[in-house]
């Protein structure tokens, strides 16, 4: 008897280990699902969130997501821009086939073969992979088409592709796009995954039941990446037209309910959900409401979006979705320029601070254009307007020249209450900032101009120190500023935009222009040092201002004024020198401001660089030149540009525009260096260089006709003191 139990027991000893090991195993697999919903815009997630049946939407992780590509605005290009991981662009004609399915007269997998040689026999068929992946090549992104599918693949994870977004006239089937490897394979099932219905848009719709099936048999062991293509919103928008309106209103609920029930059944069938909407529906597009819904379902629930590309609460990009699927896998891979999504605030189930946001980028983005184009055209008019009375010096009505006085310190606190009232546009409206930006700074150019002897110095100190405090707190002033960055473009999400960058750096100038003109050189070149010193951290740190070209301008700007505070004569042997090696050293001290926090695009360049990948600066630098290109042809800022550029040019050319005082030669001289430096070194470097030299120009010129005033009282005291006292 005791030999039986010993025997037992052995053999207990043995198979439970076994038993544990492959329940481990079975644990450490992870199925993730990317549900693509095209059409689905914050219309129809706020519905969800705030009259769903299912409270499904309110234990998710919520955000906002740009979803801008390479190309034009379409469904195809952003969809080619997330399954790259890179801003990339479309091929026409492009479709995902089933084998047995129809093109040209032929069978897909025969088209397939006739095209590249090669004859699928399973799998789904992608006869147009090879000229979409040579289009991408040719772009300065360099998008690679399928890296992401093959990485899976490496890592021995399925995939799979169901569903589509047909309509009546042409074939829309784009979800393979996120997993193809770069032979463009990857399996699915698209015809099946979608049933007739009657009354349904185009009399179909997604079938429920076959694609939860599918999610919940394991046919693969180990890891699984499920796509859904989730078309009915699509085809219900693009029937909208035709629709009776009430009618459509009731078939749009019914189908919200519907991704709602399908997202409550697959909650339980997979480790992670991911509905993603690549495209918002025409409505949404019209109402400029451009940036689209993002939902997670995980293991935490509740909280909101964000990411290190952004580095802004609740936004994320949608070249961030790769590095996401990736981490979640537990797989490092290098090379992709954005950042692994993360949650924030987790357990929170209220929706609204995202709604609240979004709303607010908005409205910036609707008014933004007519906003900036009144407020350039009055600067322009200001400029012409100083230009006009500077030119004509010997006109002695001193009440046009106060005006004048009056137009430039109020156009140059612009800046400064554009960034002070950014928090507050939603609750002001757009006509409500306008008045209180144009009474804000009419009031502090009234008082600089009666109460302060250097205005110019309280102006540019105000400016200077409102800019540093909210780069210091993360820019939540700039992000929502007229003159900021907009999340909807998404050049940029974080730091200092080209806008304030040069309007930052002329305020450092202004503030140190009492300073330049001291007697003591050294006591001189001491302060623009800690100027300089400290411009470099601000704009270069990575976690502050981040921004490459405007602190290599603060450096060779700077380096200009340090040798003219030395050398009265020119050398410019001795000044090409100089500027080499204040860039030599700046880019250094720049990539050492990089080594400290997370990865910016900064860091990326110089990684990139180290490793010696020179295509990938080659291609930043043509990216550059085409985006001041665009700028120059299409943008209000190019009035602003031309107009200070040339009256920059003029008061440079005429010495009787020019003034005596050393240190507003120097202003003058380096504020001209530092804007052409800011329009070689940005990539909005148009935008940067009109606004340094806008303040540049306006500041002489306020200098110029208080000159003026001064030369004319002296004469006139001196002819006739009575008369001088009576005028």
């Amino acid at each position: 008897m005791w030999r039986k139990v010993l025997l037992v027991v052995f053999i207990s000893f043995l198979v439970i280990p076994i038993v544990e090991s492959q329940a481990e195993q079975v644990d450490e697999s992870k199925k993730i699902l990317a549900l693509i919903v095209p059409g689905l815009s914050f219309n129809e997630a706020e519905w969800l969130i705030y009259h769903g049946d299912s409270s499904i939407w309110k234990n998710a992780s919520f955000g906002a997501m740009n979803v801008r590509s390479d190309g034009p605005y379409s469904y195809l290009n952003h969809m080619v821009t997330i399954g790259a991981g890179a801003k990339a662009v479309g091929v026409q004609g492009w479709n995902s086939f089933e084998l047995d399915e129809e093109i040209n007269g032929f069978e897909a997998s025969e088209w397939m073969y006739q095209l590249t040689g090669f004859k699928p026999m399973t799998g789904l068929v992608h006869p147009d992979y090879h000229r979409l992946e040579d289009k991408n090549k040719e772009t300065t992104h360099k998008g690679s088409v399928g890296l992401f599918g093959e990485i899976l693949k490496q890592h021995d994870i399925a995939r799979a592709v169901y569903g589509h977004s047909d309509t009546l006239e042409e074939k829309v089937r784009y979800g393979s796009l996120l997993a193809i490897d770069q032979s463009g394979y990857v399996s699915g099932q698209l015809k099946e995954a979608v049933q007739h219905k009657t009354g349904a848009p185009y009399g179909i719709e997604m079938n429920e039941d076959f694609l939860i099936n599918k999610l919940s048999t394991n046919v693969e062991k180990g890891n699984q990446f499920f796509v859904i293509e989730w078309g009915d919103l699509y085809r219900l928008y693009d029937q909208q037209n035709y629709m009776e309106v009430h009618h459509f209103e009731r078939e749009e609920k019914r189908q919200l309910k519907r991704i709602s029930s399908f997202v409550t059944r697959a909650r339980n069938e997979v480790d992670q959900v991911w509905l993603l909407a690549p495209m918002m529906n025409k409505q949404a597009y019209d109402e400029r409401k451009q940036l689209a819904p993002v939902f997670y379902w995980g293991e935490n629930a509740g909280g909101f979006l964000t990411s290190n590309t952004t580095k802004q609460d609740y936004l994320v990009s949608s070249l961030d979705l790769i590095p996401t699927f990736l981490a979640a896998y537990d797989i490092q891979e290098k090379g992709f320029s954005g950042n692994a999504i993360k949650q924030s605030n987790i357990g929170m189930v209220d929706k609204t601070p995202v709604i609240t946001r979004v709303n607010e980028i908005v409205l910036i983005y609707k008014s933004r254009a007519s906003v900036l184009s009144i407020y350039i055209s009055c600067l322009v008019i200001a400029l012409i307007v100083a230009a006009i009375f500077g030119f004509l010096g010997a006109n002695k009505r001193q009440t046009w020249r106060y005006i004048t006085r009056l137009i430039l310190l109020c156009a140059l606190w612009s800046p400064f209450w554009f960034l002070a009232l950014a928090g507050v546009v939603d609750k002001l409206g757009i006509a409500g900032f306008v008045l209180t930006l144009i009474t804000g700074s009419f009031l502090c150019g009234y008082i600089v101009e009666r109460t302060a002897r250097n205005p110019i110095f309280w102006i540019g100190s105000f400016t200077f120190l409102l800019m540093t405090i909210d780069v210091f707190m993360g820019s939540p002033l700039m992000q929502r500023s007229y003159l900021g960055y907009d999340p909807i473009i998404g050049a940029r999400y974080y730091g200092i935009g080209n806008e304030f960058a040069g309007v930052y750096l002329i305020s450092a100038m202004m503030l140190l222009h009492p300073i330049l003109t001291h007697s003591n050189r050294v006591l001189r070149i001491a302060y623009i040092t800690i100027m300089l010193l400290f411009l470099t951290i601000v704009l270069g740190k990575n976690t502050l201002g981040t921004n490459a070209g405007a602190t290599l301008s603060a450096g060779l700007a700077f380096a200009f004024l340090c040798y003219r505070s030395v050398f009265q004569t020119w050398s410019w042997r001795l000044l090409v020198l100089l500027f080499g090696g204040a860039l030599s050293s700046l880019f250094i001290l720049l990539y050492m401001l990089q080594l400290t926090g997370e990865q910016t695009h900064i860091g990326l360049a110089f990684e990139r660089l180290l490793n010696g990948d020179l295509l990938y600066i080659k291609d930043t630098i043509q990216r550059k030149l085409a985006m001041n290109w665009k700028i120059f042809k299409h943008s209000n800022w190019t009035q602003l540009f031309v107009t200070s550029y040339l009256l920059g040019a003029v008061i440079l050319y005429r010495k009787r525009l020019q003034l005596n005082e050393l240190g507003k030669q120097l202003f003058l001289q380096t504020g001209v260096i530092s804007s052409f430096a800011l329009l070689l070194l940005n990539d909005s470097g148009v935008v940067a260089a009109a606004t340094s030299m806008f303040c540049v120009v306006s500041a002489h010129y306020y200098w110029l006709s208080v000159s003026k005033e001064e030369n004319e009282f002296v004469i006139g005291k001196t002819i006739n003191p009575g008369q001088a006292v009576e005028d």
